[in-house]
């Protein structure tokens, strides 16, 4: 799997588990413990929060997770 990916202009990083040196607006694909429990998705915020955006759900494979968030990107350009 890349580590970067676009869609519809959105910057969306596969991360080994920290979200922490990616830029605001930008979304994350975060591995939990290396992906073995899962794999997280988040959005940083302009302040450079990150927000969980599968709140308890985990993803088990990081291409499950990029398909959710291009779902999801596709909902908020609709919006």
């Amino acid at each position: 799997m890349k580590r970067y990916h676009s869609h519809l202009d959105r910057d969306i990083f596969v991360t080994s588990g920290s979200a922490k040196d990616l830029s605001p607006g930008s979304f994350g694909i975060c591995a939990i413990d290396g992906g073995a429990q899962g794999w997280s998705v988040v959005h940083i915020g302009p302040d450079g929060d990150a927000a969980d955006l599968g709140g308890e759900y985990y993803f088990a494979t990081p291409e499950e997770a990029l398909a959710f968030l291009k779902e999801l990107i596709e909902m908020l350009q609709q919006s």
